[in-house]
């Protein structure tokens, strides 16, 4: 939930959330018996809280969340909340490269197979080659197994490549997947959000603010 300490709103004011990040860290650390987290410090911006959830439905601008609201690492509240902007760029960009590993993941599983299957059929090509065969004229003459087996060996080393390749090629991209909260494959909203208010209904409000892409 930490990460995005820039926020930005509608008056062009920017709030840093980085002090409520370290509070939040210590917190948490304290509650989990770590002795050398400050349980001296207060805590800032209150009115922000964590909130943890999965988006319900859609509105103008804002999402529909059910979510937990933690003020806290130790108190939390169930509720439905609105969502002002909601971070859709990240859910995405989830689903983006979720399904791109996973294209990228049957073509390394084809990859495989085909590097197995041409290993194989160069062995078996080697092994025939090694026959020979009398000509009409008395000339001992290889067959064309030689070749084939070659080939065949070729092609299952471009295969094996391939899959290297493409292995290097998505870890930057299973890295930053793995950095995006979901659950069961799922996007999973895990953000600090600005209690604003409620609707006439009763429903609270929060605001995500505008993230600034650069924080961290």
């Amino acid at each position: 939930c930490c990460r995005h300490a820039l926020r930005i709103f509608g008056d062009h004011t920017t709030v840093n959330l980085t002090p409520l990040f370290q509070w939040w860290t210590h917190h948490r650390n304290e509650s989990q018996g770590d002795l050398n987290a400050s349980a001296t410090i207060s805590r800032p911006l209150e009115a922000w809280h964590r909130i943890i959830g999965n988006k319900v439905s859609e509105l103008e601008y804002a999402w529909v969340v059910d979510a937990v609201i933690s003020t806290n690492p130790g108190a939390s509240t169930h509720a439905r909340i609105i969502l002002k902007n909601p971070p859709s760029a990240e859910e995405q960009t989830f689903y983006t490269l979720k399904s791109e590993l996973a294209a990228a993941a049957l073509q390394m599983t084809n990859d495989q197979r085909t590097y197995q299957a041409d290993t194989k059929a160069a062995q078996k090509a080697e092994a025939r080659a090694q026959t020979v065969r009398y000509a009409r004229n008395g000339k001992i003459q290889a067959n064309g197994n030689a070749q084939r087996a070659g080939q065949y060996q070729q092609a299952a080393a471009a295969a094996l490549n391939d899959q290297k390749q493409l292995q290097q090629a998505v870890a930057p991209a299973q890295k930053q997947y793995e950095a995006i909260p979901s659950i069961h494959g799922k996007y999973r909203i895990d953000w600090f959000a600005l209690e604003i208010g409620r609707n006439q209904q009763g429903v609270p409000i929060y605001d995500l603010g505008v993230v600034e892409p650069n924080s961290p």
